[in-house]
């Protein structure tokens, strides 16, 4: 993807942290609802929502040019690995606290890195491995064993981590560059038609102001990827991956705003640890600090 350098600094930075915002405000809706209605009849709604979303605002300039894709294949491979991931993490939802939850997802640049050696033959740095070891250090800080989150509800953000690296991993196996609307657009009808079955079969009637929360997050999720891929043409990959760690702390307040729960102190300590090993992956200069310190340890 081009980068335009004109751009201000503050421009790709400033959409990844709206980006990260509208995820975390899917997630709280998600908990609020999954404590009222049945889980996959709140993601099946949310992909319907945000299929429909994508043709409302895109349909009438681009027309039949929003199904066009270059690879269907890739396009199924993603909406199945995203849809997925979204039935995992509102699973981890319903059980877990939202800013716990939203930092244990937040595996999926670790994950990626031991995956990217196993499937693409990508060799690790050590540094990538010093960023898997912060993940899995915070992981269970944050689960403590003998603690009260370390129960088998861990497993659906661990899941849905999983399936985030595998849908980035597929994405970055292909050079087929797809318009933003497409992808979101297949997006939403793979995990629409994926889901109808269950969504179907487990329909309990909502309130109406439920019902439009739900058709809210749909819409929420759909500008949350959209406005991820407009920041990658105002800035790198690389650099604003450090920014998106800012939905841990759109978690934390809009858990305590909605349901009035701060994580305690290690958890944050948890947070901050795998908060770092995304940092050490996504920004060049934490890096190379911490191979310098690295080094100096082991000459001593």
């Amino acid at each position: 993807m081009t980068i335009d350098k004109r751009s201000p600094a503050w421009l790709g930075p400033a959409l990844m942290c709206g980006a990260s915002l509208c995820f975390a405000m899917l997630d709280t809706g998600t908990k609020y609802l999954a404590a009222h209605y049945p889980l996959l009849q709140i993601v099946w709604v949310r992909y319907i929502a945000q299929m429909i979303g994508v043709v409302l605002i895109f349909a009438p300039a681009m027309r039949l040019r929003l199904l066009e894709a270059h690879n269907y294949g890739i396009q199924l491979m993603r909406g199945l690995c995203l849809c997925c991931g979204s039935v995992f993490v509102i699973n981890g939802l319903a059980r877990l606290p939202l800013a716990e939850a939203t930092a244990i997802v937040f595996l999926a640049p670790v994950l990626i890195t031991i995956l990217s050696g196993l499937l693409l033959k990508e060799k690790a740095r050590t540094m990538d491995w010093l960023a898997v070891s912060c993940g899995f250090a915070g992981v269970l800080i944050i689960a403590r064993p003998g603690g009260g989150l370390l129960t088998w509800a861990i497993l659906f953000p661990m899941g849905s981590a999983l399936c985030n690296a595998f849908y980035q991993l597929v994405t970055r196996s292909t050079r087929s560059s797809e318009h933003a609307a497409t992808s979101n657009f297949y997006t939403g009808l793979i995990g629409a038609l994926a889901l109808t079955p269950w969504g179907a079969s487990a329909w309990t009637p909502m309130s109406t102001p439920d019902f439009l929360i739900l058709l809210g997050i749909g819409g929420i999720a759909s500008i949350g990827h959209l406005t991820i891929t407009y920041s990658l043409q105002h800035a790198s990959a690389a650099s604003l991956g450090a920014y998106s760690y800012s939905q841990i702390l759109w978690a934390t307040l809009l858990g305590w705003m909605a349901f009035g729960a701060i994580p305690d102190v290690m958890a944050w300590v948890g947070i901050l640890v795998i908060a770092l090993g995304g940092l050490v992956l996504s920004v060049p200069q934490v890096g190379q600090l911490g191979a310098a310190l690295l080094l100096r340890f082991r000459q001593r």
